[in-house]
């Protein structure tokens, strides 16, 4: 039975993450592209005139469903904290395919600053204000120092609940002799570093919970007043 006509567009996408993702947006062959795809360049380019369009329509088709569970993660949780939580915790549960296409959109946006344009302009539409709108919540609320600011705070939370991921899960796939946490532990640990880092020292916190405690100085032994004695000037 004949494929309908409706699925091309997603089946050159289909092709086109993984070609990319191999290849690069640049290196990648539309040739091989609508090859993979069961078609011809012809409909390729019928679709997506440029390959930034496609490069685009493939981040589209994960980023979309990706930002909205972000937005509806953060929005679900009842106090500053638990919403930085959430928001770790989706990250670590993200899908194969969106780890992939959060590969690319890291990667290109590295190579080309019109790409770079675009994947910031598409993220302002998406979960970028819902982060935004949390960071202003612990602000208000003094979990946020509010002396930092907001785009060091926002590029910190981003950095912090993704890089890691990435390289986890990369590294876990080729090395297996060190023992690595899960994505959703990892997710648990991260939240916690982004609430202490970003989060304005507290009285009273302890070594690893705020400002480091100085050791306590430990009295002198009688060697050591001995010591001392003989090194005073007379």
């Amino acid at each position: 039975m004949a494929r309908p006509r409706s699925d091309i567009a997603l089946r050159i996408v289909t092709a086109a993450a993984e070609r990319f993702l191999h290849d690069g947006v640049d290196g990648a062959s539309l040739r091989q592209i609508a090859v993979a795809a069961g078609t011809n360049l012809g409909m390729v380019y019928y679709y997506f005139p440029t390959k930034d369009d496609l490069f685009l329509a493939v981040v589209e088709r994960h980023y979309a469903p990706l930002s909205q569970a972000i937005i509806e993660a953060i929005a679900a949780g009842p106090s500053f904290d638990e919403r930085v939580r959430a928001l770790y915790d989706r990250f670590g549960a993200m899908s194969d395919e969106e780890f992939v296409v959060l590969r690319l959109m890291l990667r290109e946006a590295l190579v080309s600053s019109e790409r770079l344009n675009r994947v910031f302009e598409r993220m302002m539409q998406g979960h970028t204000p819902a982060m935004l709108e949390l960071l202003s919540e612990g602000i208000a609320t003094g979990r946020v120092a509010a002396d930092l600011h907001p785009v060091a705070a926002l590029v910190t939370m981003a950095v912090l609940a993704i890089a890691p991921q990435v390289m986890v899960r990369r590294v876990a796939a080729s090395v297996k002799a060190v023992e690595l946490p899960t994505a959703s532990e990892l997710a648990r640990h991260l939240s916690t570093v982004a609430l202490r880092g970003i989060g304005p020292a507290l009285s009273g916190e302890g070594p690893g919970q705020g400002s480091p405690t100085p050791p306590e100085a430990s009295p002198p032994t009688a060697s050591g007043r001995r010591s001392a004695a003989r090194r005073r000037p007379r």
